[in-house]
């Protein structure tokens, strides 16, 4: 087997392993029958940010099929906003109206995408977090105070991101009971797959604006080292960021796979970000 060959498989198993996904489709249907949710709606749909433009079309789909009572896009700038910068930077080429990259949230720029794309704004914009820690606290922050406690919310983040978004919910409403009840579901905001095409890597599913691949892999990298959870992770035993991961041990295995062959590490924490 190819060393590419063995990239695609290995960072595939992680891919699959990072985007936690509760329902089969994301329709109302489903909703109801595979989460159980009350007449197959949400109470709210939250789409986080970061560099992928693409994840708008899954907000977009989410809206148009009306599996929450109301949408919100969380993201404020952090690690990912540069790469959301230069995609914005591109597009305003075309689109004046939207925003300044280097000024503007991650929020507010996919919602003006959503709107310039599809007509569309969401309900609620959380615009000043900068990881994936504080865009859950920062939220939660918001619906208290404004918006009140919902029972039901469908969490979409960069497919990369959704295991460990699931999971820093978990951690930080441990601290906060008037969302002790509030029933989640997570959908990914993006299915990406890879393959080996005469000896090389390409995609053979992505999303606009997918990271470049050897950011991808180290993303995929970074998410199993934070997820462990000893000394060096984010769980119970580390930081104490998000809540206790049990690790597949296909995961370790693949992980070690993709470090060997590509000498990669994850991407290391940003200070500035988490």
């Amino acid at each position: 087997m190819s060393e590419a060959m063995k990239v695609a498989r290995a960072a595939n198993v992680l891919a699959r392993w990072c985007a936690l996904r509760d329902v089969s489709v994301l329709d109302r249907e489903a909703l109801a029958d595979e989460a159980g949710l009350s007449e197959g709606q949400a109470d709210l749909f939250v789409l986080f940010g970061g560099g992928v433009t693409g994840t708008i079309e899954t907000l977009a789909a989410a809206m148009r099929a009306d599996v929450a009572r109301r949408y919100a896009i969380v993201g404020g700038r952090g690690h990912a906003t540069y790469w959301l910068d230069q995609a914005v930077e591109r597009l305003r080429e075309e689109d004046g109206s939207l925003p300044v990259p280097g000024v503007a949230s991650e929020s507010e720029m996919l919602d003006a995408l959503l709107f310039a794309r599809h007509g569309l704004h969401a309900d609620l914009l959380e615009t000043r977090s900068t990881n994936c820690g504080n865009n859950i606290t920062y939220f939660l922050d918001l619906l208290e105070g404004e918006e009140g406690v919902p029972a039901s919310v469908i969490l979409s983040q960069d497919a990369v991101m959704q295991r460990r978004m699931d999971v820093t919910w978990k951690r930080q409403v441990a601290d906060r009971p008037l969302f002790a009840k509030t029933r989640v579901v997570n959908w990914p905001a993006y299915e990406a797959e890879l393959a080996c095409e005469e000896g090389r890597l390409v995609w053979r599913q992505a999303p606009e604006g997918i990271w470049p691949m050897e950011k991808y892999l180290q993303l995929l990298l970074g998410e199993v080292e934070r997820l462990t959870d000893d000394e060096y992770g984010y769980g119970p035993r580390g930081r104490d960021f998000v809540a206790h991961v049990d690790v597949p041990p296909e995961v370790f295995e693949a992980a070690d796979v993709l470090r060997a062959a590509c000498g990669e590490s994850g991407r290391a924490p940003d200070e500035r970000f988490g």
